[in-house]
């Protein structure tokens, strides 16, 4: 199974039909951004590429821009809630491994992303969702230590994934992706030390 389909696996939250439409688009912008610029297509061209209609693309977002930040945002919400179902006693603060993984898959869909106008905006709504996802983490982990200390330490960690994200994709993707995830483990350890 790959990484995309482990996180899209958390979403069962949702009725199936949503589930399904999200899919079409998620294999569409996968297809489109890997074809050229973000810029360059438009909803007509996501719908169209996904198989469904207009409508049914406004059902659920505003826009290609809020389409592609939220995309984004769920994937991450989505994978954190699925490796945590897989893997209960994971001492992860955020699934960095399976979104290295599914970032590094994805090389060409990258490229577009990061010369985009939405990429910043996406890269800061995904900070914001993992500051609170590896607070929650921390809360249940490290319950001895104050809210503050909590909150600093998600937000660190948070802004140094990102960080190290951005700085890989940038530069093209050129380390495998376990050697990144090594390095976010390296530098996330002495963060999490009592």
């Amino acid at each position: 199974m790959s990484d995309r389909s482990f996180a899209i696996e958390a979403n069962g939250r949702i009725d199936k039909r949503a589930l399904r439409t999200r899919e079409l688009l998620a294999d569409a912008l996968l297809s489109l951004g890997a074809q050229g610029p973000f810029e360059e297509f438009d909803v007509g061209a996501l719908v169209d590429e996904a198989g469904i209609s207009r409508s049914t693309f406004y059902q659920h977002f505003a826009s290609k821009d809020d389409f592609l930040v939220r995309s984004w945002v769920d994937l991450l919400g989505a994978t954190q809630h699925a490796y945590d179902q897989r893997y209960p006693e994971n001492a992860d603060i955020l699934p960095s491994r399976p979104i290295f993984v599914h970032v590094g898959e994805a090389r060409d869909f990258v490229a577009s992303l990061v010369r985009s106008g939405i990429y910043a905006r996406q890269m800061a709504a995904g900070e914001a969702r993992l500051r609170a996802i590896a607070e929650d983490k921390l809360r249940k982990q490290k319950p001895h230590w104050s809210a503050e200390r909590r909150r600093e330490t998600a937000v660190y960690i948070a802004g140094g994934f990102v960080g190290l994200l951005r700085w890989w994709m940038e530069s093209g993707l050129v380390k495998p992706a376990v050697d990144v995830q090594g390095a976010f483990e390296r530098l996330t350890a002495n963060a999490l030390r009592d």
